[in-house]
């Protein structure tokens, strides 16, 4: 079986939703240090694979309205701290790290040296929190042809939209490359939800972003500070992906396949 097929069945087996491979010559232009073969030399792929995340607990603001346990001054706490951050983040997180190290393994057994991360930063010491990742997971996604940054700073894919989360394997072996996005799957400024229902205001376009063009890397910034004070005060953690409208009923032409 062709090893690309394979990791792709083995990812899937173990719950991912999409998965792809981009060649390294994609990551042409990263920052010094981050490109896969600064991290990896003789990396020739980066294979990515992401999870949904389901779409009740995306609209974990609407629950517990009746609750008899939960006092309204307490509900959206409770919410975000004992349900999003368990069933949106950690628990995908979980997963995503456990897929990663079975594929590197694999590559590794196979004698194909391989190399993955975390798939966030979250639980690192505060003074690190504010630090990028050593690895971009939304750049791995968006070469490897599974979406397109959006105005909210996340991966949007038409099937999903931006409610997925993703890891990565970096490896020497050549994989089959998936093909690149061929249209746009965020609206873009014709829609502007996130922007507009972030209660923060962490989000701006970027001058130099075309908005008629693929969008294959940021075209927005998010102000981190601000959206990390409004998130422990709020019902927003979430908010400027689960208002998207992207992979909402239809789903975009603008993939010519969801998987390698």
């Amino acid at each position: 079986m062709d090893l690309t097929q394979t990791l792709t069945e083995m990812a899937k087996g173990a719950g991912a939703s999409l998965t792809g491979v981009a060649p390294v010559e994609r990551f042409a232009g990263a920052p010094r240090g981050h490109h896969p073969q600064d991290l990896l030399p003789g990396a020739q792929s980066v294979f990515i694979f992401g999870m949904r995340i389901l779409d009740r607990v995306m609209e974990w603001p609407s629950l517990l309205r009746e609750s008899e346990f939960y006092p309204p001054e307490i509900r959206i706490e409770a919410l975000r701290t004992m349900f999003y951050r368990k069933s949106g983040y950690d628990i995908i997180n979980d997963q995503l790290s456990a897929i990663a190290l079975r594929l590197a393994t694999h590559l590794e057994e196979a004698g194909y040296p391989s190399l993955f991360f975390p798939t966030t930063n979250a639980g690192l010491p505060e003074h690190l929190m504010s630090y990028p990742a050593i690895f971009s997971q939304r750049h791995a996604a968006v070469r490897a042809g599974l979406g397109e940054f959006g105005l909210n700073n996340v991966v949007v894919t038409a099937r999903y939209g931006p409610r997925i989360r993703w890891n990565s394997v970096i490896t020497t072996v050549a994989l089959a490359p998936s093909p690149l996005l061929s249209a746009k799957t965020c609206e873009g400024v014709g829609c502007q939800k996130c922007v507009d229902e972030c209660p923060a205001h962490a989000l701006r376009l970027l001058p130099e972003a075309e908005t008629d063009r693929l969008w294959l890397d940021p075209a927005a910034r998010t102000d981190w500070a601000a959206c990390r004070k409004s998130q422990a005060t709020s019902d927003c953690m979430g908010r400027c992906i689960r208002v998207c409208p992207a992979g909402r009923g239809t789903q975009s032409a603008a993939v010519t396949r969801q998987s390698a």
